[in-house]
């Protein structure tokens, strides 16, 4: 919430100064700030693909609408263009963007002057774009408690691969199976069917140091009687 608020007004602020409405790109301030910064990412780009694809897809429809009504009734232009604006956002896998992107596609064919209706639609998509980026790089420097967690998480799974790789840190081996086990465990209270490939990687991690730290702490420190690494990590999701 704090950084919500921030960001719209550290955006309104700075607006100010280009005497600019900045009521698009605070909108987009608050898309792209979600509770985690995937989340924000998510929410914050599909609302600035819905805004680009909605805004492209009603410049030859506004025409269409306007100048053609005598040939083609005006609600046959609207269901083609409202048709084509859903289609691109599935072939795109933006399908967040369907609603943003049709509140502008109407926003512009029911209430832009012809004059501005170009402007009008390039403005939008710039400002959207200017709110998203700045509200997730103020979630990307400033992360929140669950984001913060999972990057310690990371990187401690990271610095665990590299001990065993490496240097084979017999404390730092502990350390990262205990983290494994844990997140065994957690899985396993929740065990959706997602999670079975996450779970099968992370026994495929334990299988990995159980054999070299018991060697560590069974025989003496002589590398060269160590068993080889096993194969590079499986792709996980």
């Amino acid at each position: 919430m704090v950084k919500t608020i921030i960001s719209a007004t550290l955006i309104a602020i700075i607006y100010s100064f280009f005497d600019r409405s900045a009521c698009f790109a605070c909108i987009g301030a608050v898309f792209g700030m979600g509770n985690r910064f995937d989340g924000g990412l998510k929410a914050g780009g599909n609302r600035f693909i819905g805004t680009l694809i909605g805004g492209l897809v009603s410049l030859p429809f506004y025409l269409l609408y306007h100048e053609y009504s005598t040939i083609i009734p005006q609600w046959i232009y609207l269901s083609v263009g409202l048709l084509l604006l859903m289609y691109i956002c599935q072939l795109t896998r933006a399908y967040g963007g369907v609603q943003p992107g049709a509140v502008v596609f109407f926003v512009v064919i029911y209430t832009v002057a012809d004059p501005t209706h170009f402007s009008y639609v390039f403005a939008r998509i710039l400002d959207t774009g200017i709110g998203v980026a700045f509200s997730l790089l103020i979630s990307w420097f400033f992360p929140s408690p669950t984001d913060e967690m999972e990057r310690k998480e990371q990187a401690l799974e990271n610095e665990g691969r590299r001990l065993l790789l490496e240097e084979r840190d017999l404390a730092a081996m502990h350390e990262y199976r205990s983290h494994l086990q844990s997140e065994l465990e957690r899985l396993a209270e929740i065990d959706p069917e997602s999670l079975l490939k996450y779970q099968a990687y992370l026994r495929s991690e334990l299988d990995k140091l159980e054999p070299v730290i018991s060697q560590l702490e069974y025989t003496p420190k002589d590398t060269a009687q160590l068993p080889p690494v096993l194969d590079a990590e499986p792709e996980t999701e």
